[in-house]
């Protein structure tokens, strides 16, 4: 145990080093938006799940997981379901991990959920976090059916550059019932988010079908 913690040490200290030596930043910012409307509250756990198997294990001290929950009015504070940047020191990063898988649990065992789906709302808070952070890398997941739902009488205005310097995934699409009957709805709605990310100023776009791909994905981003 001591010889592993030793040597993710000798290996932070060696990208620390070579980030000084080239400019760049190698630590990564990571916010999921986790969608807890009527239409996909059932993916919820499968969302979390997601989190702790295929991100949670592979951030290293430095890192940052911002976590958002797609509500009826998403672009407040009280979505916050959790932020956290991992210590230097190895042991104090695995501690806080294990905090946030434990922390990720209680989200996924809630029972809140809510009538609209306001994911613009989420994405904007979530870039105001981003901006924050300046860190290396920056990366949003959004777990959702894509299928925004706003109330009656709010606004949402994305700014050109809203989402400058951030690559967006498209998590887990939930099909709706009426995709299954027309594909091309499904198909749409991506295309729409596409566009509209990329005229918001994000670096990059994808929808991703296999979780199991994601490991690779952030690290190619680093």
């Amino acid at each position: 145990m001591r010889g592993a913690v030793r040597l993710a040490a000798a290996l932070l200290a060696c990208v620390l080093l070579v980030g000084c030596a080239d400019g760049r930043r190698y630590d990564q910012a990571i916010c999921a938006l986790i969608d807890v409307s009527g239409t996909y509250a059932d993916q919820k756990t499968e969302a979390v799940r997601i989190l702790k198997r295929d991100v949670l294990p592979e951030m290293v001290p430095g890192d940052t997981l911002l976590v958002i929950q797609i509500g009826s009015e998403s672009y407040t504070k009280k979505n916050l379901v959790a932020l956290v940047t991992l210590d230097p020191r190895p042991s104090q990063a695995n501690a806080q991990k294990l905090a946030l898988a434990q922390r990720l649990d209680a989200f996924a065992s809630g029972a809140d959920t809510s009538q609209y789906t306001d994911i613009v709302g989420a994405m904007m808070l979530g870039a105001d976090y981003m901006r924050e952070l300046q860190s290396g890398s920056r990366v949003m997941l959004v777990f959702s059916d894509m299928d925004q739902d706003l109330p009656k009488g709010m606004r949402r205005r994305i700014h050109s550059e809203e989402f400058k310097g951030l690559q967006v995934v498209a998590m887990n699409v939930k099909r709706l019932g009426a995709d299954n009957a027309d594909p091309d709805a499904y198909r749409g709605r991506l295309v729409h988010w596409q566009q509209t990310v990329r005229r918001a100023g994000a670096t990059g776009w994808r929808a991703m079908m296999d979780p199991e791909q994601l490991p690779e994905y952030l690290a190619s981003l680093r």
